[in-house]
């Protein structure tokens, strides 16, 4: 087997030569079945790696609904968040019509940043397709980066 197949062989004997394992290091964590729709696939039937900046939003967008804020309430306080950082380890390939659940959690909470990670499994098997870390910066009307305000921070 050679090629993307031989990658994936590879990768599933020996995870760590790619990735570190992120397991969640937080209370605050939420988990949401992402169904694989054919056009979020190649010609394989393999998910697109591009695809999972859509499931890393998907499933901070269930994040912050947990936690009990919204975007738009971080807007009306005259803060934005910023995508500073974003990493993804593909482990092992995610076909369509298999079901990932997506996790994700809060990593570690900074002065102006937040790190969120994530874990992507197949259903059922929990077999490691991928995982991520995303860095948002907290920023003003400037664009310059300001402290995550006290009211988010306990909620984190």
């Amino acid at each position: 087997m050679g090629g993307l197949g031989a990658f994936f062989q590879v990768a599933l004997r020996h995870p760590t030569l790619y990735t570190q394992a992120m397991a969640p290091q937080s209370r605050h964590s939420v988990t949401i079945e992402l169904p694989i729709m054919s056009f979020e696939t190649d010609y394989q039937g393999i998910v697109n790696n591009t695809e999972f900046i859509r499931f890393l939003e998907r499933v901070r967008y269930a994040l912050s609904k947990k936690l009990g804020f919204s975007f738009k309430q971080v807007r009306s306080a005259k803060l934005w968040t910023v995508m500073a950082h974003v990493e993804i380890n593909y482990i092992s390939p995610g076909r369509f019509e298999d079901v990932m659940l997506g996790t994700g959690w809060v990593e570690k909470v900074g002065r102006t940043s937040l790190t969120l990670g994530y874990e992507f499994k197949l259903k059922g098997a929990k077999r490691l397709i991928a995982d991520a870390r995303q860095v948002l910066v907290f920023v003003d009307q400037e664009l310059k980066p300001t402290p995550i305000p006290p009211s988010i921070l306990k909620k984190l």
